[in-house]
């Protein structure tokens, strides 16, 4: 999947993402860059609202995973929780990295067992350094597991 399906498919499976001004930046095998505009969604001070950081770092976590699952995966946020560190100004920019062997690993237990999970953390910068950083729990799984190996 390439940066452009993905955000098609965010947008219209969550529509929030369209009102948040989401976009898919930038999107290789093991990273993933994602922005929500700031006007869209900053608060009663100026700065981004606390859950509108939330739903970004949450959705490229949910976005780099997603672009590399096989066809017949589903894919959730079993936990996640978030560190707010500073406020952001302007736009949302969350970056989430996974390395290449983690994402192997993990997807090689969805194919052997129809079933897996993975930790990924996303963090949002602002004014040179972290400003959130969220940390989550993802399970995947293959609708017709009964392709895979035990």
């Amino acid at each position: 999947m390439n940066s452009s399906q993905l955000e098609q498919r965010i947008r219209e499976g969550i529509p929030i993402a369209a009102e948040m001004a989401f976009r898919v930046s930038s999107l290789t095998d093991g990273g993933i860059t994602v922005t929500g505009g700031g006007e869209q969604n900053h608060n009663v001070h100026g700065t981004a609202f606390a859950g509108s950081l939330y739903a970004i770092a949450t959705l490229s976590a949910w976005g780099l995973v997603q672009s590399r699952l096989p066809e017949g995966a589903e894919l959730v946020i079993a936990r996640g929780e978030i560190e707010y560190r500073k406020p952001v100004i302007g736009d949302i920019v969350a970056h989430c990295n996974i390395e290449r062997e983690t994402f192997d690993s993990f997807l090689e237990n969805l194919r052997l067992k129809g079933r897996a999970r993975l930790k990924a953390v996303s963090v949002i910068e602002s004014d040179g350094g972290v400003a959130a950083e969220f940390s989550g729990l993802l399970h995947a799984r293959l609708r017709e597991a009964s392709g895979a190996v035990d």
